[in-house]
């Protein structure tokens, strides 16, 4: 069980979207970031069987996305990065007709699956609902649900936790990491706690080409003895904003402390310790960087 992509391009008129991409996925929950414009939906429609390519080559558990996607489609679950139905409809008449569509037969079998999915999402007590009804975190939860139906061998979201509260993020979380168990799940998003929380491998588009790829772990490792914690006042901000990439600053006991990216400790403040790093600042070094790394031709993660 596994998807194989090599070589992917596709343009729009001259502007190419996605160049030359090639990345290999065989487990888990693989975490795809990007700044808008990097081409991430772009590349999630095309393994979504709904968007044509112009080159490369795409293989998803043995089947060629240019000549089965048929075959593709009867093993995927996609929830789009706009998500929506017919707005006179209930959430238990949509999953009924959505669960139709990809085949699931038998009505008892139809509505035991359904409402273990709204379960999971927490829809059961708004099954009779309908779309027009529900509100954005509300619509987003059917997405996610309908996107499970029959149990899918690969799962692809995009930007799924847009519209959520903390809460419900934290849900969806964790109903991926259990989800991820037994398929591929694809998750695309900006936010790098959803990445950080679910996934152990990632792979970074910059403008349509692979920035990063590979374990979270290693590109977190690359940071080690280059973040730091600095007390400072305005002044010293200023100055620092010349010897460092400052991460995030808040206000602490009366003061600033700001979040540095730099390879020693600045000069220009006294108050300064070593901090572990996290994603969000190995995200951020790598984007400023602007170096591809584990992006060669036929990457194994």
């Amino acid at each position: 069980m596994a998807i194989d992509v090599q070589g992917l391009c596709k343009s729009y008129g001259s502007h190419q979207v996605l160049n030359k991409l090639h990345f290999h996925i065989d487990s888990g929950i693989f975490g795809l970031l990007g700044d808008n414009g990097a081409g991430k939906t772009t590349l999630m429609k095309i393994l979504a069987t709904l968007l044509s390519f112009d080159e490369g080559e795409v293989d998803i558990f043995g089947h060629s996305l240019r000549k089965e996607p048929d075959a593709i489609r009867s093993l995927l679950g996609y929830l789009p990065q706009h998500f929506d139905f017919f707005p006179n409809v209930t959430i238990m008449e949509s999953m009924n007709y959505i669960a139709t569509l990809k085949g699931i037969q038998g009505e008892r079998h139809i509505q035991k699956e359904v409402s273990l999915r709204l379960m999971e999402v927490g829809l059961t007590h708004h099954a009779h609902k309908k779309v027009k009804q529900l509100s954005g975190g509300m619509k987003q939860r059917f997405g996610i649900a309908q996107a499970m139906l029959g149990q899918p061998k690969l799962l692809i979201v995009d930007e799924p936790t847009v519209g959520l509260d903390p809460k419900e993020r934290i849900a969806f979380r964790n109903l991926l990491q259990s989800y991820g168990e037994d398929c591929i799940v694809l998750l695309s998003t900006h936010i790098v706690p959803d990445i950080s929380s679910t996934c152990e491998k990632l792979l970074i588009l910059r403008e349509g080409r692979c920035l990063y790829q590979g374990l979270i772990d290693d590109m977190i490792r690359t940071l080690e003895g280059k973040v730091w914690l600095a007390d400072v006042d305005k002044r010293q901000l200023e100055q620092l904003s010349q010897q460092a990439r400052i991460v995030s600053v808040v206000r602490k006991d009366g003061r600033l402390q700001a979040r540095l990216l730099c390879d020693r400790p600045p000069d220009c403040c006294t108050e300064v310790v070593p901090e572990t790093a996290n994603l969000e600042d190995a995200y951020l070094h790598i984007s400023e960087e602007g170096e591809s790394i584990g992006c060669d031709k036929k990457p194994k993660l």
